[in-house]
């Protein structure tokens, strides 16, 4: 799976696009139906692993009744650490963004003026 934020790049909701968008991808991923307990998992190891890479569903494993892991296939795995890492990066984006735009407005503060305010010494 290749993110492209290109297609997003100008709207003026990016932020509220991106947050969607991962909302979406993690809503499906929460979608939680099968539950196995951990003495299923550890008799039906191979069967459970070759039944979670055909599906993008994820197993909850529990202990004594509570869940206790979740396991994903790998592909799954790599697909919402992509998208949060697409989040993460539009984030920094924003706030160098924004900080160029407090730097072309005059809106900064000396090191002096920063030391000062939280209360630094000298």
């Amino acid at each position: 799976m290749n993110i492209q934020l290109d297609k997003f790049a100008s709207h003026p909701n990016l932020d509220i696009l991106l947050f969607v968008r991962l909302t979406m991808a993690l809503s499906s991923y929460l979608s939680m139906n099968t539950i196995i307990p951990v003495s299923d998992l550890q008799r039906q190891a191979a069967q459970i692993l070759t039944d979670l890479n055909k599906s993008s569903e994820p197993v909850i494993i529990t202990r004594r009744g509570r869940a206790s892991a979740v396991m994903v296939s790998a592909k799954r795995y790599a697909e919402i650490e992509e998208y949060l890492q697409a989040f993460d990066d539009h984030e920094l984006e924003s706030l160098i963004s924004e900080g160029e735009r407090d730097i072309a407005a005059g809106n900064t503060l000396t090191h002096d003026e920063v030391k000062r305010r939280l209360n630094f010494p000298g």
